[in-house]
């Protein structure tokens, strides 16, 4: 590893430990406030390959240090100046990088997992070291962030400024990145699975092999952008959307209106099939369907196929799915109170603003020589501000589900599995957590 960094080594100089801890201690008291601190300057620094884990720096002047293949977990960096830094496959998982200057800087292979960069400056940069030390553009003209290849797991980049970024093949599962600056950026076979791209501007942005699977791009901007080969199934857009030009060739859901047509068919003939178990009628296939507005209450939709189906604002009221694959749904606004979803599959469905109050998403009891219980599955399905009073998750696997916002008051949560899950301002009194898993959720008052 370290012959990998061996290159132009005169530029950048080698602090021994007992210089980087009074650097640091200096830097704690400058932070204080203590006349007898002094701002960490450790520009051309080389710390490849130090562990400073959890190490204080914010607001440190850091231009061109270099931290490649760094242990730097849940440091903290904000308002700190990385202008030009070198983070090559860094360890950053959990570090605060809020408001940072990274301009030009190198962040290849990093793993920025869990990492908050809000209103970071990931913009183009260029950096040339003089002679005696003072710092000039380069004459080569600016360089833009390297992002290629990057883990950015839940990774908080609001409002971060990354024109121009290049982030090939990245890796941004779940990020968060509302209302970020990404005009011209290069995100050829990025994965965006599940990001929040609410607000983004994403014009002449390079998506193409894009996955972009049940990420949120309404409110977003995407003029010129290239989106030739990206996968937009179970993305969650805007109306207009359909009109957009850059669309059009994507595989973005849309309408069929021989599937309405033939949606009172395809209810009764899977109401056979259920009934007779098998026998007679065919199981519901409405997967990709866009079925919006539609009255399905009571609808008997146990064990239908219906991944990435659209029911944006229908009312399922009472309706039988358990069982049911509903897996990456767009569910907002849909009532689905008294609704059977036991045992259901929920995975990554967006259920924003849907009411399930009294709804029964416990486990289902399978009736079979090994007894079997197949619990909801609702791993980061997104409940924002929707009314659960009174239902059942008893069992359910919630694992990164988002409740912000939502009803949750007399809700059985017991035995849940809620690792990761988000709670803010959610309504919890009443609600059961009893031997429920909350390892690492978010939001809970104390003695929920």
């Amino acid at each position: 590893m370290r012959a990998e960094l061996d290159e132009r080594r005169t530029e950048w100089r080698r602090l021994t430990s007992s210089q980087l801890t009074h650097a640091v201690e200096a830097h704690q008291r400058f932070l204080k406030g203590d006349q007898r601190g002094l701002r960490a300057d450790l520009s051309f620094v080389d710390l490849a390959e130090f562990d400073l884990s959890g190490l204080d720096l914010r607001r440190a002047r850091l231009v061109g240090a270099r931290f490649a293949y760094a242990k730097l977990a849940r440091a903290r960096f904000a308002a700190a100046d990385l202008y030009g830094a070198d983070l090559r496959m860094a360890r950053l998982e959990g570090a605060d990088l809020t408001g940072c200057d990274l301009r030009g800087a190198c962040l290849r292979g990093a793993d920025l997992s869990d990492a908050v960069l809000i209103d970071a400056d990931l913009r183009e940069g260029s950096l040339l070291r003089a002679a005696g030390g003072d710092l000039t553009g380069g004459e080569s003209g600016p360089s833009p962030v390297e992002l290629t290849r990057v883990t950015a797991h839940r990774a908080h980049f609001a409002r971060a400024k990354m024109a121009r970024a290049i982030a090939l093949q990245t890796d941004f599962t779940d990020a968060n990145l509302r209302s970020a600056h990404l005009v011209g950026a290069d995100l050829r076979n990025a994965v965006l699975t599940g990001a929040n791209l609410v607000e983004t501007d994403l014009s002449t942005t390079n998506l193409s092999g894009a996955t972009l699977r049940g990420s949120d791009l309404t409110g977003a901007s995407w003029v010129g952008a290239n989106f030739a080969g990206a996968d937009l199934s179970g993305a969650l857009v805007d109306a207009a959307a359909y009109e957009a030009v850059e669309l059009t060739d994507t595989n973005l859901a849309r309408a069929d209106e021989a599937v309405l047509a033939r949606l009172p068919e395809i209810l009764s003939s899977h109401a056979a099939w259920v009934k007779t178990g098998g026998r007679e009628g065919r199981r519901a296939e409405l997967s990709r369907a866009v079925l919006i507005r539609q009255d399905l209450r009571e609808a008997v939709l146990g064990a239908a196929l219906m991944s990435y189906v659209i029911l944006r604002d229908s009312d399922m009221a009472h309706a039988q799915l358990a069982m049911a694959d509903l897996s990456f749904a767009d569910l907002r606004g849909v009532k689905l109170a008294k609704s059977d979803l036991r045992g259901a599959n929920l995975y990554r469905a967006t259920l924003t603003g849907a009411d399930l109050s009294s709804a029964d998403l416990s486990p289902l009891e399978l009736v079979d020589d090994r007894a079997r219980r197949m619990p909801s599955k609702i791993e980061r399905a997104r409940l924002d501000g929707a009314m659960l009073r009174g239902a059942s998750l008893r069992g359910a696997r919630l694992v990164g589900a988002s409740f912000a916002g939502a009803d949750l008051r007399n809700v059985d949560l017991t035995g849940a599995v809620l690792r990761q899950a988000s709670f803010a301002g959610a309504l919890v009194d009443g609600a059961r957590f009893e031997g429920a898993d909350l390892r690492d959720a978010t939001g809970l008052q104390p003695g929920s």
